[in-house]
């Protein structure tokens, strides 16, 4: 087997490190690039929304490097993101490529035994458990560089140090190097120079998943956040979704449950996607952020939803709706950041000031 994997934030590390241990042939990972981009613009239907732009464009990436089988994400219900593994596959068939396709759609187990090829069961386990905690690892890095952005005294040292770690971490090829390399990121991010200033601004994100977990998606967005003092606060995380036990697979959706709750008052059911928990989020964390940004694709309803409903709840917290799609402009989105940023620090200005007097 040779196997093509997408981009979906870090995923590709996670799929990457369990195919590894099951014996498949040739791992591809085509970096997502402005090309990759311009491939999935080609091929793809000009309404769709930017998730499906750049997946299809990984996937052509992903083949023309030699893949002969490729995973994508997804799932059943409202969004269609679970349904557009049948077009990829439609398109690329007309384009005359000739592979497998592995969906997420009828659950985790269904790729890990697309990918074994029957392969032992303990080796299997094995494998998914490398993968998880390689997942988890970097996911544990990057909210310490979330922390670490807003008040290190040389702008970029965490990304870059991010950035090494993920790396690492990628070619690893053992459990007892992994955990060297993991202790090793964690000292080096933590003791890393800081400036003493005013606690920074907490700013959440939430929004469609895809976008959320997306560097390249949403351009950078955490980073731009850390370079202007603000520590980010996100809750969708990949390797927060799945938990292992030695022999049961199940979701881990406690952050979820808690946003759908919450969003109860204003949104009584699932609308597709992560409406739901975009809407829970505002109400859940109210108290604690000092704004929330919302990113979504164009044309995503679920989340279009989510945007509508909340300017209408009673919990006073700033909101940025941010909307990506291919002609979103780099300045223009580093422009409203700065924007933001600058309209709450003033507010909380204001408000010291009142308690003053």
């Amino acid at each position: 087997m040779r196997l093509g994997l997408t981009h979906m934030g870090n995923l590709y590390v996670g799929i990457r490190g369990i195919a590894s241990k099951v014996g498949c042939e040739l791992v591809v990972t085509p970096p997502t690039t402005q090309l990759t981009l311009s491939l999935g613009v080609k091929y793809s239907p000009e309404t769709v929304c930017l998730p499906f732009k750049l997946q299809l464009g990984n996937m052509i990436e992903a083949l023309e490097m030699g893949a002969d089988t490729l995973v994508m994400p997804g799932g059943p219900g409202p969004c269609r993101f679970g349904y557009y593994n049948k077009l990829h596959k439609m398109i690329l068939h007309e384009m005359d490529y000739k592979f497998h396709l592995v969906t997420q759609e009828r659950g985790i187990m269904h790729i890990i035994r697309s990918l074994t090829g029957g392969a032992p069961l303990q080796q299997v386990i094995d494998g998914f458990r490398f993968g998880i905690a390689k997942l988890n690892a970097i996911e544990n890095l990057e909210r310490l560089a979330h922390k670490m952005r807003a008040i290190e005294r040389n702008r970029g040292e965490a990304t870059r140090i991010f950035r090494e770690s993920v790396k690492a971490i990628d070619e690893t090829e053992d459990h007892k190097s992994f955990k060297q390399i993991r202790k090793e990121y964690e000292q080096k991010l933590t003791s890393l120079p800081t400036v003493e200033s005013p606690a920074p601004l907490k700013i959440g994100i939430t929004g469609e998943v895809f976008i959320v977990l997306d560097p390249f998606a949403n351009m950078d967005i955490e980073i731009e956040l850390g370079k202007l003092g603000v520590e980010v606060r996100r809750t969708l995380f990949i390797g927060d979704w799945v938990k292992l036990n030695p022999f049961i697979y199940k979701l881990g959706l406690r952050e979820k449950d808690r946003s759908h709750r919450a969003a109860l008052p204003y949104l009584a059911r699932h609308v597709g996607g992560d409406g739901w928990q975009s809407v829970g989020e505002k109400v859940l964390h109210a108290r604690d952020w000092d704004g929330l940004i919302h990113i979504e694709p164009f044309g995503c309803v679920p989340e279009i939803m989510a945007r509508n409903i909340m300017p209408y709840t009673k919990e006073a917290l700033p909101v940025l709706d941010i909307i990506f799609d291919e002609h979103t402009g780099r300045a223009g989105v580093i422009n409203r950041l700065e924007a933001f940023v600058d309209m709450i620090r003033r507010k909380k200005r204001k408000r010291k000031v009142q308690v003053c007097a």
